[in-house]
């Protein structure tokens, strides 16, 4: 049996959305690292202590990462924001110029009718 060409037309028949909703694969990586660490734990031949270590030094690297991701999120999440206020407030005061020019010219014609 050809399996190359089983398992490409398999593929081929799949739909392809692209989905912008990532749990799935943050999920599927988590567990796959929970697995890959106790398998790690239990076939490894070194002592508990140089394990705990390593768990331990991985576990703050871990958290350094997420950390690191958090602050990257809030600082992009703080910029939108005055991104935002900055064209409200661009927005606002080209807003009010029109308004009073328009105002203006209402009164203007008001005068000279």
């Amino acid at each position: 049996m050809n399996y190359r060409k089983l398992i490409s037309d398999h593929f081929s028949n799949m739909p392809t959305h692209k989905s912008s909703d990532k749990s799935g694969a943050i999920v599927a990586l988590l567990a796959g690292l929970a697995i890959g660490g106790v398998l790690g734990v239990l076939f490894a031949p070194e002592s508990g202590r140089k394990i705990r270590g390593r768990i331990s030094d991985k576990a703050m690297n871990a958290a350094d990462t997420v950390k690191e991701g958090f602050n990257s999120a809030k600082n992009n999440v703080k910029n939108k924001a005055q991104e935002i206020s900055q064209e409200f407030e661009n927005f606002k005061s080209e807003t009010k110029s029109d308004v009073k020019n328009a105002a203006d010219k209402a009164n203007e014609k008001i005068q000279n009718a």
